[in-house]
């Protein structure tokens, strides 16, 4: 029988509106084409200030070098960081395997699929003059040199000509296709080095709703005063009270044309097209319209199913049953019942690190010389769900995943790691459905991590003679010192008070100090900050509290003393580890 080809697709933030269409675009056309699709996907896209945390999330595309992938999808857009695109056009290149891009221009070494767009963005102009009668507009298009701002410029130009309008050089401008190009321009109409015009059509979504917030600030009023229109639905939530006008791409038939490309390039040979259906101009607020809702019975039970699938989420114990999970098999037996939080989901796949599981188990499950061992598989159905160890090689996962013969599979990887410390990785599949995941997949990827490093230190602990074996100096004292410290990692934010621990252990000041750093290798309060911080990122990470408040639970009198124990020990402020887990 012929091996069945697999894509990998590279890309981070799954749940975001957009990216979600592309790869249910990819997912479905790869379905038809009879291709096997591996999304590997970061949880974050890498914005700056990148903690260390957050730049350990990229050793997952590690996996490019599989001998698996045939060739891959790249989404460059999705990454912030022109690190994090440098090291994946590195790690793509040295496969000398096809890459398709994903709407992101020239590339001088991979191919690229772009949306064509000329006829749909000269019908927001020909809305802006035929339906409101505007004349005196505006063109903010995107990045010099580029292909997209080129295109919409030009198109500009053509239905201003056909009308008969008037416009020269201080009628449009060149922009970014992101939010700091059009504050700048908004200041040079605020400042009156341009007239006011009667509309502005900007190249995307983000420049529009940028361009109105900085519209606003000053008073200058959309539509009232200033009529402004986006293009490309890129917008997952307007930050401006107006809804925008806008003909949002099919990001659904991108990646699926991406994919078809993509397939010609491995194969020689073309696949069936699938039947995708085109979307109109999205009326909102920010033409001067009223906005007509267009959603389907489809769309509309789809979003309800959803919306109690969060609220289960949102209202279960997960975090709090995970984090008291006392052995790696009671971990891993309540994630299998839990991931039902997780809509749609058919399969779902946990594999660990040997080193992983060497630190949480006495007697680690022998792997041979393979690096790792799949230690949970659960389907929907209950039918195949098993806790125990296959050892495998990490470059091996992929193989391992696609080795269904009666149809092609497609898994959604997300790295499990705290800091640079990896435990290896999250497999999550939707069968047949050309379905992503939700936020809360993210979260609960998230309190899984956590986990894993809670039973790591549990592991770390517990009770175990001090010098090799040897019997305690005093055995007592030392009974005494590891339940202390148990209480400390359980409560950091009490009033732990030397003097105090001196009148509960009867021994000296010095003693005391001397024999812990010497049974447990850190001094007690080097140990106190360490399980403060730990709950703080706890905290920070899966909570909305406020950074003062956290603080206070940590233990901290003031929150300048908490933030400057956090940034000495994480490298960056408590408000950027937060902002960077959302």
């Amino acid at each position: 029988m012929r091996k069945r080809k697999t894509i990998g697709v590279i890309t981070a933030e799954c749940y975001r509106d957009y990216i979600d269409q592309m790869l249910r675009g990819i997912i479905a056309q790869s379905t038809l084409a009879d291709c096997n699709a591996i999304v590997l996907a970061a949880r974050n896209n890498f914005q700056e200030p990148v903690s260390p945390h957050i730049r350990h999330e990229a050793d997952l595309y590690r996996l490019i070098e599989s001998p698996s992938f045939d060739g891959f999808i790249y989404d460059r857009n999705a990454f912030a960081s022109g690190d994090i695109q440098k090291y994946l056009d590195d790690l793509l290149r040295c496969t000398g395997k096809p890459v398709m891009l994903l709407d992101a221009g020239e590339h001088p070494y991979f191919e690229n699929t772009v949306s064509h767009d000329p006829d749909t963005f000269s019908l927001l102009i020909e809305h802006m003059i035929q339906v409101h009668g505007h004349r005196k507009i505006y063109c903010l298009t995107g990045t010099r040199g580029t292909a997209q701002a080129k295109e919409r410029l030009e198109t500009y130009f053509h239905v201003m000509q056909r009308h008969g309008l008037y416009y020269d050089e201080s009628y449009y401008t060149y922009g970014d296709f992101w939010r700091n190009a059009p504050v700048q321009y908004a200041q040079r109409l605020i400042s009156g080095e341009l007239a006011m015009p009667d509309a502005v059509v900007c190249a995307n979504d983000i420049m529009a709703d940028a361009l109105i917030a900085a519209l606003g600030k000053a008073g200058i009023r959309v539509p009232q005063d200033v009529a402004v229109t986006g293009f490309d639905g890129y917008l997952d939530d307007a930050l401006s009270t107006v809804s925008l006008t806008s003909f949002p791409h099919s990001c659904y038939q991108l990646g699926a044309d991406a994919c078809r490309r993509l397939y010609s390039m491995i194969t020689g040979r073309s696949c069936r097209r699938l039947r995708i259906l085109h979307s109109g101009i999205q009326i909102g607020q920010s033409c001067g319209c009223v906005p007509v809702l267009r959603q389907s019975e489809k769309s509309r039970r789809e979003k309800r199913l959803l919306s109690v699938y969060k609220e289960w989420f949102y209202h279960s114990e997960v975090l709090f049953e995970m984090m008291h999970a006392e052995s790696l098999h009671d971990l891993l037996f309540l994630v299998a019942s839990r991931i039902y939080l997780v809509c749609h989901w058919n399969q779902f796949r946990i594999f660990l690190t040997n080193d992983y599981l060497s630190a949480v188990q006495a007697d680690p499950h022998p792997a041979g010389q393979k690096d790792c061992c799949e230690m949970l598989w659960t389907d929907r159905a209950g039918k195949s769900s098993g806790i125990s160890a296959h050892p495998i090689d990490q470059s091996e996962i992929v193989s391992y995943l696609v080795q269904n013969p009666d149809h092609p599979s497609a898994y959604y990887l997300s790295a499990l790691h705290m800091d640079e410390r990896q435990f290896g990785i999250a497999a999550l599949s939707f069968g047949k459905l050309s379905c992503c995941y939700q936020p809360e997949y993210c979260t609960l990827i998230s309190y899984l991590c956590l986990a894993l490093d809670q039973l790591e230190e549990k592991r770390r602990l517990r009770p175990q003679r001090p010098d090799g074996g040897k019997e305690p100096e005093n055995p007592q004292l030392y009974r005494q010192l590891l339940l202390i410290r148990e209480e400390m990692q359980q409560h950091p934010e009490a009033d732990w008070n030397v003097q105090k621990l001196c009148e509960r252990t009867h021994v000296s000041r010095s003693y005391l100090q001397r024999m812990y750093k010497r049974y447990f290798g850190k001094s007690i309060f080097g140990e106190l900050i360490d399980f403060r911080l730990q709950k703080a990122r706890a905290l920070l990470s899966s909570t909305d509290y406020p950074i003062s408040q956290i603080a206070e639970l940590c233990g901290y009198e003031t929150y300048a003393h908490f933030a400057k124990q956090f940034k000495a020990q994480e490298g960056v402020t408590p408000s950027e580890f937060r902002k960077a887990r959302m």
